[in-house]
């Protein structure tokens, strides 16, 4: 790449420079100067479907091979170690139990702690009797540990955290509002879903606090979200500490896998921490909308949209559903593996999945923009006027559509 630490250190701290690099290039010279010492990873599961565990084994740079194999070669062969994650590691039972006891209990320091799937309301958090057992991880003294307790006891020694997923990010789908409650079912403070799940950022389109903001246990990461705080390469803190979403429904692979590298190379001092958006984001994934990097956006600015979804032609999405316009994602642009896939690519519209409010926000999937309730409390200027922007656009053009898409059906044949 032909430059010094100290230059690339400082074009790295760009949004823009992040973007634009050669991943392997990047890699190379990290495992270059990467300097002796490990850094484990710690993935825990919650309320999840694993998809994200299953977009991960998709990645291919690197591939999870690699990185069980102890040659992931982000930061050089054997530095990173992949300790704990139920789904994939060999370890059951206790064994598998001891592995997250000793990481509570510092023995597996330095971690990064990657989190899937929401997190239910327990009992210690004011939940409805028998919470703990929404959802839990092994038992103790003859009573579940909870997924949170698992929090509480994991988030004073991560170094940094990392949320896959909507699910871990925001809440995602186990969040939704309940629409119709059943008499006697038991109810939640901390949201309005069944078992009240929580992701560990704050949902400000549904005014649901997430656990940065629940547990005492995550201050320094909502001090450094918050903007309280900044840290350098390397400087690992105990009042301050850095967090990430990475999110989507699952999140792509290769993204994970970017994001874990950004937090690893910053915790042995080779690269400053990405630059991160409203929504707690990196930038560098996910700058820009799904609409920005549309390969339908010519039909869209031709005014030429699909008259109905199963339509089998290269129009825009935009009137059969697609939330592109108010949605962050790359994915659809550079393809789901390898180049090959994405929902507005391969003829599906865009859900939101990146986006918090997901999926109460978004729904129905195959109706054009709805305008999300945006409750007061949670949300900052800025998150509202984008948001209100993006409806804005929607509901700006809705006549002009409603025009088109009458001319298509002409066309086509079909029917509204």
């Amino acid at each position: 790449m032909g430059l010094n630490r100290r230059d690339f250190l400082k074009m790295a701290g760009t949004t823009a420079f992040l973007a634009s690099l050669n991943w392997r290039e990047l890699v190379k010279l990290a495992a270059a100067q990467a300097q002796s010492g490990s850094i484990n990873i710690v993935w825990f599961e919650a309320q999840d479907c694993a998809g994200n565990t299953t977009a991960l084994i998709q990645a291919t740079e690197p591939d999870l091979i690699d990185v069980l194999g102890g040659s992931f070669y982000l930061v050089g062969p054997g530095n990173v170690k992949l300790v704990f994650h139920e789904t994939v590691m060999p370890q059951w039972g206790e064994s598998a139990l001891d592995i997250a006891k000793a990481a509570a209990e510092g023995k597996l320091d330095p971690f990064v702690l990657v989190l899937e799937g929401s997190f239910p309301q327990d009992e210690k958090a004011g939940g409805p009797p028998g919470s703990d057992y929404y959802c839990f991880i092994g038992e103790e003294n003859g009573k579940p540990i909870s997924c949170v307790e698992w929090m509480r006891r994991l988030l004073p020694r991560a170094v940094a955290v990392v949320s896959i997923g909507n699910c871990a990010s925001y809440g995602g789908l186990v969040a939704n509002k309940v629409l119709d409650r059943v008499p006697g079912l038991p109810s939640s403070s901390w949201g309005d879903s069944p078992t009240g799940a929580v992701g560990f950022f704050d949902d400000p389109i549904r005014g649901i606090k997430g656990l940065v903001n629940l547990l005492p246990e995550a201050e320094p990461f909502r001090k450094f979200i918050s903007g309280q705080c900044s840290l350098g390469p390397g400087e690992i803190r105990q009042d301050c500490r850095p967090a990430m979403a990475v999110p989507g429904c699952p999140a792509n692979g290769d993204g994970q896998l970017r994001s874990l590298a950004a937090l690893v190379l910053w915790a042995k001092g080779l690269l400053p921490l990405p630059e991160l958006d409203r929504y707690w984001r990196p930038k560098f994934i996910y700058g820009q909308t799904v609409h920005e990097q549309c390969p339908r956006a010519g039909s869209y600015a031709a005014g030429d949209f699909r008259a109905y979804p199963g339509e089998n032609s290269y129009r825009c999405l935009y009137a059969v559903g697609c939330k592109g316009p108010i949605s962050n994602c790359p994915w659809n642009k550079l393809g789901w593996v390898n180049g090959v896939g994405g929902p507005t690519r391969t003829g599906g519209v865009c859900i939101g999945c990146t986006m918090p409010g997901f999926t109460d926000a978004y729904e129905p999937f195959y109706k054009p923009l709805q305008a999300p309730r945006v409750p007061s409390g949670l949300e900052s200027v800025a998150a509202v006027a984008a948001l209100l922007a993006g409806i804005g656009l929607a509901y700006g053009i809705s006549k002009d559509i409603e025009s088109k898409k009458a001319s298509s059906l002409k066309e086509v044949g079909g029917e509204a």
